[in-house]
């Protein structure tokens, strides 16, 4: 059986920067901090998540070609000084306009990192011809940063949430992001001839267009993170409340959740062998869509444990996508801007997507605001029959 690389410095490394830069342990608080703590109403929260993508949005595409035309490392770095100065903003936020410098900070850190990072993972493996491994370390780099969480939120909500207020729980997540620019400093470039930016852009784009395979994974992938994303951020608080969850066991709640989906992100590589990635890709819509159901149907404290649910897809999604993705695209000079476009196309759908579900809980109500962003976020699979298939 073969091992996940340990051995090799960009792969410890990446591992590290993962666990860091992603343990976001603010992320059960986010609603909460903003409308509860700080005064923003349910319309300018879903406002203020919608500027956040839209921003990432503008910046994915740009960060790509950045990436594959200055370095992958340099990305990693530059996205971690953002995510870092982000949180200082929002510690200090206690208007719209302060909370939405912080939200276009946070933005670029997304924008810039991602796409980068998986590049530079693939690409390190395939200078040592052990692309074959790549599944397996997406999946413990996936894995990692729920485990870290998973320890984290239940220590956040014990000791730094004061007086229920998770200010505290923003620095700690600043510190940790500011960890990971260090270890990304550290990383060494993987191999490869640079293309200029035009090269990059109008071979990436014909990637996408011309290789059916990728557009159909497109379109598929912007589907499931619209059903991932708009669950966790923009009904977890909302559901938690009407099922009487008190916030200070979000983070509990959370590290339970993330738990499950360390453990699917780290045996998904062998889910995959053994059930193939159709029968993946068919089942993980499914089931979110079953969880949106049963939080409809079930109104007490133990529902909060069906976002173990969106915990397992979470955990899984990205390393059936990101392994499909890298194995199609050609070109490994331009394939972290390949990975920016799925980037992109996702979260140019959630956009609008957040925007609806803050209008329809606000305007409907949290059961009638499920159905209609669930029904929304399914528009991608019903447009996926009717592209054309490869060969």
């Amino acid at each position: 059986m073969s091992r996940i690389p340990f051995s090799s410095r960009n792969v410890r490394l990446f591992l590290l920067y993962r666990a860091t830069t992603r343990a976001i342990l603010f992320a059960p608080y986010i609603q909460f901090f903003m409308q509860v703590s700080r005064g923003m109403s349910a319309a300018q929260y879903g406002l203020l998540q919608g500027i956040y993508y839209f921003v990432v949005v503008l910046a994915e595409m740009p960060s790509g070609v950045f990436a594959d035309r200055f370095g992958r490392k340099s990305a990693l770095v530059v996205g971690a000084v953002f995510g870092a100065a982000a949180t200082v903003v929002f510690t200090q936020s206690y208007t719209f306009l302060s909370f939405a410098v912080g939200e276009v900070l946070f933005a670029l850190a997304t924008a810039i990192i991602s796409g980068a990072d998986s590049a530079l993972l693939y690409d390190s493996l395939a200078a040592d011809r052990r692309e074959s491994e790549y599944p397996r370390a997406e999946g413990a780099s996936q894995a990692l940063p729920l485990l870290v969480t998973a320890v984290g939120l239940p220590l956040a909500d014990r000791f730094l949430v004061v007086d229920g207020d998770p200010v505290l729980v923003y620095w700690v997540t600043g510190g940790l992001i500011a960890f990971s620019g260090l270890c990304a400093l550290r990383l060494v470039e993987p191999p490869g001839r640079r293309q200029t930016t035009r090269e990059i852009t109008v071979g990436a784009w014909r990637d996408v267009i011309q290789i059916p395979g990728i557009a159909r994974l497109i379109v598929y992938s912007i589907g499931v993170f619209a059903l991932l994303r708009a669950t966790i951020v923009n009904f977890f608080h909302p559901a938690l409340a009407e099922a009487g969850v008190p916030v200070h066991f979000y983070g509990t709640v959370l590290a339970v959740v993330n738990v499950v989906g360390a453990v699917a992100a780290w045996r998904a590589h062998g889910w995959l062998k053994r059930f193939g990635e159709r029968a993946a890709m068919v089942a993980m819509p499914l089931t979110i869509l079953y969880m949106v159901w049963l939080l409809t149907q079930l109104k007490l404290p133990a529902a909060a444990l069906l976002f173990c649910i969106q915990g397992a897809v979470f955990g899984a999604y990205p390393v059936l996508v990101r392994s499909i993705l890298n194995r199609l695209v050609p070109r490994a000079e331009r394939r972290a801007t390949v990975l920016s476009i799925e980037s992109f196309a996702c979260r140019i759908a959630f956009a609008p997507l957040t925007i609806l579900a803050g209008w329809s809980l606000g305007a409907l109500g949290l059961d009638a605001a499920l159905a209609v962003v669930a029904l929304a976020a399914c528009i991608p699979f019903v447009i996926l029959p009717l592209l054309r298939r490869g060969k």
